[in-house]
């Protein structure tokens, strides 16, 4: 077994304050172990050779931002390791990966902050990340911008606060392209989908009626048709450019999903029983 010399065991000691104060909010703290362990003119042989002892500077980063810390995210943010990037919450990244510990490993993620800031559901931690230049539509790779995300936790707090700040209402998900509409359809709360509205979602070619059809969510469906749906809109894929792409009515989606007190809502406001779908088929046929 290795000896640790003295000074490891120092930086070793320091990471992990640096991490506990990054949790706790403590800016003193995080402000007196930066210039030790991120030294501004540090070579790249003395930066992999403690790679495995410091956290690449993202990780302090994300740990402030996943508990909820602004004040500590805006000094670092602010601080030499980071304010000399072009984006600052995404700092360069050259240490190798195989030197990290696995709980480290995250931080060769370029969207990592972002993604954490958002989950926190805390807006005073995203807005440090606009402060430092990100924008509000800023891609999250693989996942969409920050609101999807946020739809996604079912912050309405988070959401209404990104729209404010102008973030496309009418954006998709990453995969599959679902707009956000469609996404706050699903959710058991309509204080998401509601926000979405009121900030001017477009309700046609939404598929948000359909969707919140298919996971029987009567009260979005009612909350939908009450802002203006089309209860009997027939709702395309915009995928094989031919008859196919028709799936249908919300009563189609209904059906095939096994909805029943949906099916029977939806009869009630008079869905239209003879429309067709892409195969040629009336939702009261798939009955």
């Amino acid at each position: 077994m290795v000896e640790l010399t003295i000074e490891e065991s120092q930086l070793r000691t320091l990471s992990a304050r640096l991490l506990t104060a990054c949790k706790q909010g403590s800016v003193s703290t995080v402000r007196s172990i930066i210039p030790t362990l991120y030294p501004v003119a540090s070579s790249s042989a003395a930066t992999a050779a403690v790679s495995s002892i410091v956290p690449p500077i993202t990780i302090p980063l994300a740990t402030a931002a996943s508990h909820g810390q602004a004040s500590v995210l805006k000094y670092l943010l602010t601080s030499p390791p980071c304010s000399t990037s072009r984006t600052p919450w995404s700092p360069d990244f050259s240490t190798p990966i195989s030197s990290l510990p696995d709980e480290w490993k995250e931080a060769q993620y370029s969207c990592l902050v972002p993604l954490y800031a958002v989950k926190s559901k805390s807006p005073s931690v995203v807005q440090a990340l606009l402060d430092a230049g990100m924008r509000v539509d800023e891609d999250i790779e693989k996942m969409g911008p920050p609101l999807s995300i946020a739809i996604r936790t079912q912050s309405s707090e988070m959401v209404n606060f990104l729209l404010e700040k102008g973030a496309d209402v009418n954006g998709v998900e990453w995969i599959p392209p679902v707009s956000f509409l469609a996404s706050a359809a699903k959710l058991p709360s309509l204080d998401v989908l509601t926000a979405l509205l009121d900030h001017g979602a477009i309700l046609p070619g939404s598929h948000a009626l359909r969707t919140a059809a298919g996971a029987g969510n009567i009260g979005a469906v009612e909350m939908l048709l009450e802002r203006g749906s089309d209860i009997d809109e027939v709702h395309e894929w915009e995928i094989y450019g031919d008859e196919m792409d028709i799936i249908g009515t919300a009563l189609h989606e209904a059906v095939e999903n096994d909805q029943a007190e949906m099916v029977k809502f939806l009869l009630k406001r008079d869905a239209k029983r003879d429309v067709k779908n892409g195969r040629g088929e009336t939702a009261i046929i798939l009955l």
